[in-house]
């Protein structure tokens, strides 16, 4: 007597649940079909049957989740037995609707209707079935279509694709009929592998899971389905008899959207798969979009590297959308950038061509008699340098040619007269401190600083040796350059002074003597951390100059007020007036004079010098060289930008 009350294992329980709501599930979905049908048909007594067939069917789902808790606990086979006998209560009631619905089917000659009434018919059926003789292990051998009948699809183009898996063939032309009258196109799979290669193989919007199925469950697939890359953003909906707590919980930790228990609610079904769909498609876009966004990114990456094409993002800047006009506006930028970039190699080759007709001499001193204490070639200055030749001279000291022996390579020494450093024992450690700040410069128009040295008490600087011309031997060779040339030189001396201001460093003594020109027409800007030291200690020389050049240098540094980076702009017009004029704007018959025009004369422009000269660029080269910093171009990138616009 003790068999019939020993409590069944929660397992036991989940799967009688499980296959007495399955059968359930086929007769309501097939109801709501057919109630779909038959709502204003002739016969009206379709129905009603149909009404009382759903009725029915859920008074069956009542009595089973009133004994088979989802817990599974507590349960008995006496309990299961008292269930089938209450359950023959809808059994019946549901049945007399079908017969009712079979009787009008056949008066009407419905095939279609006579065929869904047989079903939910057979489903009936199985509600008094002893499920505890019948039932099967878990994933074990199913009955129902062999995999020969997988795939089979409902194509009805709308809403979105959906796959259906399910191992019963009735589950499966529940789910696809009813939302393929949704608008959706639907497919089929019978098991978890022919899922999974059909996921790989289509683009779906929603897959559709049941649980309990042969070889692969739907937990597997789903674990699978969310592993993998190409198809971990599709959205899951379980759909099972299975209903308890722990599986539900399972599912959606691995990353289902929800789990709807069998039967489903048609109402709750369309609402779940409509919220997943457009969530599916709101995935899509995003990807999308993340995908353009990288194409922007490569195109910027092509940009820097200086092979971008323009019209590379014509697709994305077909799109209406913030990434379509980021594009359009990308690829308009880049296209300004390159035409600016060929603008500036045209400047940069004429400026070559006109280096090349120039007559080139020896280098500034390189021929002149040799000072007292000018080292002679072959001299072997500190503990590593060879000297060659002199470069050139200047009111600082010396530049030598010198070849370093322990990194095989041509550098440039620049001796410091004695006399500089002189007088004030605090200047030798604050010039250490400016070549700190000069060597923190890096560009390709900076002539690089390497080191600071001492040797038998002259203090030196070695520098980056760069074969080529100064812009002062240049005007003085040729008289004056050309528009296009003066513009190839400006614009470099901008980038140059652009990335020595970012790094705090003023030159305050730009002038053609310190803008050397390569070969190629590449400028290369000399004596930054060099000149600041002179102008901390300006004083007359003997010949009644001032260190610094006064000629080139702003009111403000002649005044000795505060000077900043627009002294350097100020510096840099001078120059290209010198540039386009062939001489100075201010000239004085000494010093004193000098500085009096500075301050107060305005000099006739480049075009009045020159007709020829652009107007535009005379009125930017009198723009730089502004009495009032303020009247001046804010910094070097804007004076970059106002050359880069004159072509």
């Amino acid at each position: 007597m003790s068999e019939p009350t020993r409590a069944l294992s929660a397992a036991q329980v989940s799967a009688l649940r499980h296959d007495l709501r399955t059968p359930v599930n086929h007769i309501v979905g097939y109801c709501e079909l057919m109630l779909e049908d038959a709502v204003g048909h002739p016969d009206g007594i379709r129905e009603s049957a149909l009404r009382a067939a759903i009725v029915g069917a859920r008074d069956v789902i009542g009595l089973i989740d009133g004994t088979l808790s989802a817990s599974g606990r507590n349960v008995t086979r006496d309990d299961v037995v008292a269930l089938q006998q209450r359950l023959r209560t809808p059994h019946d009631q549901i049945m007399a609707a079908v017969d009712i619905l079979a009787s009008s089917a056949m008066a009407g000659a419905d095939d279609a209707f006579l065929s869904d009434t047989v079903k939910v018919r057979k489903a009936t059926g199985t509600l008094l079935i002893d499920h505890l003789q019948e039932q099967r292990p878990p994933n074990g051998p199913a009955a129902g279509p062999d995999n020969a009948a997988i795939a089979t699809a409902v194509r009805v183009t709308g809403r979105g694709r959906i796959l259906v898996v399910d191992d019963v063939e009735e589950n499966r032309d529940v789910l696809s009929r009813l939302l393929s009258r949704q608008g959706y196109q639907v497919q089929c799979a019978a098991d978890g592998l022919e899922a999974l290669r059909m996921a790989a193989d289509a683009s779906y919007d929603l897959m559709l899971l049941d649980i309990r199925m042969p070889g692969l469950d739907g937990q597997q697939v789903l674990r699978r389905v969310k592993q993998d890359p190409a198809t971990r953003d599709l959205p899951v909906v379980m759909i099972s008899a299975a209903d308890d707590l722990e599986t539900i919980a399972a599912c959606i930790e691995a990353g289902a959207e929800d789990l709807l228990p069998k039967p489903f609610d048609p109402v709750i079904l369309r609402a779940r798969v409509s919220a997943s769909v457009e969530k599916k498609r709101l995935r899509n876009r995003e990807v999308d979009y993340l995908r353009q966004v990288d194409r922007v990114v490569e195109a910027a990456i092509a940009v820097e590297r200086g092979q971008y094409t323009t019209g590379s993002l014509t697709a994305v800047a077909a799109r209406e959308d913030a990434i379509g006009h980021l594009a359009r506006v990308f690829d308009a930028m880049a296209a300004g950038v390159r035409a600016r970039e060929e603008r500036l190699n045209d400047q940069v080759d004429t400026l070559r061509r006109e280096i090349d007709e120039a007559q080139w001499g020896a280098a500034s001193g390189g021929a002149s008699p040799l000072d007292p204490g000018t080292l002679l070639p072959g001299t072997q200055f500190g503990e590593r340098y060879t000297i060659t030749r002199v470069v050139g001279r200047g009111g600082m000291g010396t530049v030598y040619k010198a070849h370093d022996r322990e990194l095989s390579e041509d550098i440039a020494i620049k001796l410091i007269r004695p006399d500089v450093l002189s007088g004030d024992p605090t200047l030798v450690d604050r010039f250490k401190s400016e070549i700190r700040l000069a060597r923190r410069i890096s560009h390709r128009n900076v002539v690089r600083t390497h080191d600071f040295g001492e040797w038998e008490g002259a203090c030196y600087v070695t520098m980056e040796y760069v074969e080529g011309i100064t812009v002062r031997d240049l005007i003085d060779m040729r008289g004056h350059l050309s528009a296009t040339a003066t513009i190839g030189v400006a614009r470099q001396l901008a980038a140059s002074l652009a990335v020595a201001h970012e790094q705090g460093v003023v030159h305050r003594d730009i002038k053609p003597q310190n803008l050397l020109l390569d070969a190629a027409g590449v400028l290369k800007v000399m004596d930054f951390g060099i000149a600041r030291l002179a102008d901390r200690n300006t004083v007359l020389t003997q010949a009644g100059m001032l260190v610094g050049t006064p000629a080139y240098m702003a009111p403000e540094q002649l005044m000795a007020e505060d000077v900043d980076a627009r002294s350097d702009l100020y510096a840099a017009g001078i120059t290209l007036y010198e540039c386009l004029t062939g001489s100075l704007p201010y000239v004085g018959e000494n010093p004193f004079a000098l500085i009096a025009k500075v301050l107060h004369h305005v000099p006739p422009t480049p075009h009045e010098r020159r007709p020829e000269i652009p107007l535009p660029l005379s009125a930017l080269v009198m723009q730089l060289m502004a009495k009032d910093a303020g009247d001046r171009p804010a910094n070097a990138v804007a004076m970059g930008e106002l050359l880069a616009q004159l072509g």
